[in-house]
């Protein structure tokens, strides 16, 4: 089963009153779910929605419906949203930073449009509301959010659903500056981490235990505010499992409350090295057979798909090499293949000045930038391409590297999706879209195979975006 999670964060608005600490609040249930979880990062989205950074309902549902797609039959889906709510005219709604008063149907998402790209039949479907924050108002204009009727309408519509929300319907969600956190998200994050490692994460025990925290401490603060749970799916699911933190034990830490760094070395040498030859191969075959079967089934569109032998990272086209040098040095990874960036200074030749005082004047300088991918003789060959042969007018060639990079005791599974036009050159690459899981040491297989599929798809969400952009165009072309 794969764990899919879309989260949104709305802070400041153009028309209504900021809500105090959503991002962190969406940071915060980002690092949870991802770090301690098993959520993979590449299944997860995250919207950070601000004036200045904003995109309209249509954009923000277009991104969740192919985030959704990538999923199967028993995966789950989880939706967390912080920020205000409203309720009008029977519809329930979702305010983002350019949210107009009094044009929620063009302006707002709508929960009945989100729920008809997140309710996929077969899916597990979890819903996280931090919404109706106190405070509410609208700037310039005497209408009013309704966040009462919105908690009401969500804790009710829970059809396929099970649904958490920070408060109850005539209360507020409350945010404390002291911990920089909304009230029901600190605590729910806090709960999920106590969890016992391998442990399944149940929302009714989740509910139950937070709920006496977030009143005691709203108390405090002189507010009422009690979560809230609501369910139509019969049965025990899982929101999440557990996964192991590296905890050091006591005996590990110095007087000062830091660690020993003879202790850190023990401990460090106690990991498993992944980066045996035997192991390097297995993971680049497993990655390798499990992105094809997947690219393969992921497309109706008429591509002549074409897998490449094995290769060792010397010889990756050098139309690739920059790409990968700037992944390396953005992610800051320390890699044991050569992965380098070189600059060379030289006089400018074209710099110069006419007459007899050209001599007097320096030169100017100027660098010449390249970069360079390569592996020792005694490593195991580390990459493959796969190519899709387009048709030359709708279809472009496309190429996908599959790149296993060796690091210092784990490794980084890199899957690079790159457009070569529609004019048969092969030289002119331009990258599409990084994929990359980081291998650790006690990953199972069942795990490798996991970076495969989600990879692909991702790879071909791209592709296809790619070529009805081009069919528009052509389109387009036609009819002017």
């Amino acid at each position: 089963m794969t764990r899919y999670a879309i989260i949104m964060s709305v802070e400041n608005y153009e028309h209504f009153s900021p809500t105090k600490f959503t991002h962190a609040d969406s940071n915060l249930i980002f690092h949870t779910l991802t770090g301690k979880c098993d959520y993979a990062e590449q299944h997860t989205i995250v919207f950070q929605l601000s004036p200045e950074t904003s995109k309209s309902p249509n954009e923000i549902l277009s991104d969740i419906k192919r985030r959704v797609a990538n999923s199967t039959s028993g995966d789950s889906v989880l939706f967390y949203f912080a920020g205000h709510g409203h309720y009008q005219d029977g519809k329930t709604y979702l305010i983002l930073p350019t949210t107009v008063p009094g044009a929620y149907e063009t302006t707002a998402i709508a929960l009945e449009d989100l729920s008809k790209e997140l309710r996929v039949p077969e899916r597990a479907c979890f819903r996280i509301f931090d919404a109706c924050h106190s405070g509410i108002d609208v700037r310039d204009d005497p209408e009013k959010l309704d966040s009462e009727s919105f908690i009401r309408s969500v804790n009710h519509d829970a059809s396929g659903w099970v649904t958490l929300a920070g408060c109850k319907e005539d209360q507020f969600s409350i945010s404390d500056a002291n911990i920089g956190q909304g009230l029901f998200t600190y605590y729910l994050c806090e709960e999920i981490s106590s969890f016992k490692p391998d442990q399944p994460i149940y929302p009714e025990i989740l509910k139950v235990n937070i709920s006496d925290k977030v009143f005691e401490h709203a108390k405090g603060l002189g507010y009422t505010q009690t979560p809230t749970l609501n369910a139509s799916i019969s049965g025990n699911i899982s929101i999440a499992t557990r996964r192991a933190d590296v905890v050091l034990s006591a005996h590990e830490k110095t007087a000062d409350g830091g660690t020993s760094i003879d202790f850190r070395i023990a401990r460090l040498a106690e990991d498993k090295d992944v980066l045996t030859n035997e192991h390097l191969e297995n993971v680049l075959n497993i990655l390798t057979e499990k992105c094809v079967a997947e690219l393969k089934n992921a497309t109706s569109l008429n591509f002549e798909i074409v897998v490449s032998e094995k290769i060792k990272a010397n010889d990756i086209p050098e139309e690739m090499h920059s790409s990968i040098v700037k992944f390396s040095r953005n992610i800051g990874i320390e890699p044991r293949h050569d992965i380098e960036r070189y600059e060379v200074e030289y006089d400018d030749p074209y710099d110069t000045y006419f007459g007899v005082l050209s001599s007097l004047y320096p030169r100017k300088k100027r660098k010449r930038i390249s970069y360079y991918v390569g592996q020792p003789d005694d490593m195991p060959l580390s990459a493959t391409i796969i190519e899709f042969k387009g048709d030359g007018r709708c279809l472009p060639d496309i190429k996908v590297l599959l790149y296993l990079i060796p690091l210092q005791i784990t490794g980084c599974m890199l899957v690079s999706v790159f457009n070569c036009g529609w004019r048969n050159n092969s030289n002119d690459l331009k990258l599409v879209k990084n994929f990359y899981q980081m291998l650790k040491p006690d990953d199972s297989e069942e795990r490798i195979k996991e970076i495969g599929p989600f990879s692909a798809k991702g790879a071909m969400e791209n592709i296809t975006n790619i070529v009805e952009k081009r069919v528009e165009l052509l389109e387009r072309e036609l009819q002017e």
